[in-house]
């Protein structure tokens, strides 16, 4: 064969295998930047999936928390039949708009969170189900027909109160509403009809909690909030064990797990 003949044959060979290296090689390292390029998203998105149930968990665990310690102090503490009627005016409103506020409080931020899913779904799902599970036991408690006693807020209307609560926070990253302070509630309870309007089933449940004739629903309530505060702060770094003490359940009555 002629030698020249073999030279570019030879060079046809070794630019072809050195194309297909080439080839390969870039094909490989597009592979691994996609793989890279993915696992930074997941890394990101997990990353964000905290960072909104932190920036989220807070409030709703504080909310949680001053709506069971309400509740506490009602049913073991006679709270209400102390003070709503106690012939103090600044002291008996505060027990029946504090009382009120704290359910709208609860309420709104549950509606946050609720509006705020397509963030909790990333990241960690197990987690995000067994919070919405936690918030679906306090809505059905609170909704439910078969349960004696005040304060039942059909889900309608525990969606409408937290509309009602809830305030633009102007944030860019975090929560895009919060729910609003006491003193703010206070003063539209007294200057806007319309918002007070919504509250004066409310107030009636207060009058009923006062007799404490049946306490079911708010035990139940309670119950439903610890657990919550369970899952939120499990290894109470923000609530001490000593102040999410369990009332004394009556005779369990049992109600769906789903609305």
């Amino acid at each position: 064969m002629n030698p020249e003949l073999i030279v570019a044959l030879a060079s046809v060979a070794l630019a072809l295998a050195s194309g297909i290296a080439s080839a390969h090689t870039a094909r490989r390292s597009r592979e691994l930047e996609i793989q890279l390029e993915r696992q930074r998203k997941e890394e990101d998105a997990a990353a964000a999936a905290t960072r909104v149930r932190h920036q989220y968990r807070d409030p709703l665990l504080d909310a949680a928390q001053t709506l069971q310690s309400r509740i506490f102090n009602i049913v073991a503490n006679a709270y209400l039949a102390t003070y709503l009627h106690c012939g103090d005016a600044d002291e008996e409103r505060y027990a029946q708009d504090y009382t009120i506020y704290a359910f709208a409080e609860y309420m709104c931020w549950v509606e946050i969170v609720r509006r705020e899913l397509r963030f909790l779904d990333v990241g960690d799902l197990d987690h995000n189900r067994q919070l919405l599970a936690q918030l679906t036991k306090t809505q059905v408690t609170l909704q439910s027909d078969r349960v004696p006693g005040p304060f039942r807020i059909f889900r309608g209307r525990q969606r409408a109160i937290a509309e009602l609560m809830m305030t633009p926070t102007g944030a860019s990253e975090g929560p895009r509403n919060e729910s609003i302070g006491y003193a703010a509630f206070c003063r539209r309870l007294d200057d806007d009809p319309a918002f007070a309007a919504w509250f004066g089933r409310l107030r009636e449940d207060v009058e009923a909690a006062a007799s404490r004739d049946r306490d079911d629903r708010l035990v139940r309530l309670q119950h439903d909030l610890i657990d919550l505060i369970d899952h939120l702060d499990p290894q109470s770094l923000r609530i001490p064990p000593d102040y999410r003490k369990r009332l004394n359940q009556q005779s369990p009555i049992p109600i769906p797990a789903q609305p």
